[in-house]
C-alpha cells in the first residue's frame, strides 16, 4: 500500500467514524468533527510522513477529499453524471434539486431555463459531479 492508498483508506474510515475535518500542524495530521477544535494530543492523529500530504499547515475537508458531495449545496443547473443501478453507462444531465435524500436532474438534458416546468425532472439512483 502506498501513501496515497493509505491516506484514502484512512480518510474513508475517519469519515465513517464521524470526523469531517483534518488539519496538519507541526508534521502531525489531526482529525476532528465539524468546528475546528483546539488541536491537542487527545484528538486522533497520524504523522504526516505516513500520508500523501506535505508537512505544510493546511485544513482539509475529509468529505471533499474522498469525493462525497453535499447535494444540498449544489447549485441548480450544475453539470452532473447520472445513472440507474441497472445501467453501467453514465449519462450527462443538469442538477435540478435534492429533496428527501434523492437527487433530481432535469429531463432530456434540459436546464431550469429550458424545462417545461419545475417538475420536469427525474430521480436518479446514482449521481456525481461532472468534471467540465
Amino acid at each position: 500500500m502506498n501513501d496515497k492508498e493509505f491516506t484514502d483508506e484512512l480518510f474513508k474510515r475517519m469519515y465513517d467514524l464521524g470526523y469531517r475535518k483534518a488539519e496538519i500542524e507541526s508534521g502531525v495530521l489531526f482529525f476532528f468533527n465539524g468546528k475546528r477544535e483546539l488541536l491537542n494530543y487527545f484528538l486522533p492523529r497520524v504523522m504526516v510522513t505516513s500520508t500523501c500530504f506535505e508537512g505544510k499547515h493546511q485544513l482539509i475537508d475529509i468529505g471533499e477529499y474522498i469525493g462525497i458531495v453535499d447535494w444540498s449545496k449544489v447549485p441548480v443547473d450544475t453539470p452532473i453524471l447520472v445513472k440507474d443501478d441497472y445501467d453501467d453507462k453514465w449519462e450527462k444531465a443538469y442538477f435540478a434539486k435534492y429533496e428527501d435524500e434523492m437527487i433530481y436532474a432535469w429531463n432530456n438534458g434540459r436546464t431550469s431555463f429550458s424545462a417545461r416546468n419545475k417538475d420536469d425532472t427525474f430521480i436518479w439512483d446514482r449521481a456525481k459531479l461532472a468534471e467540465v
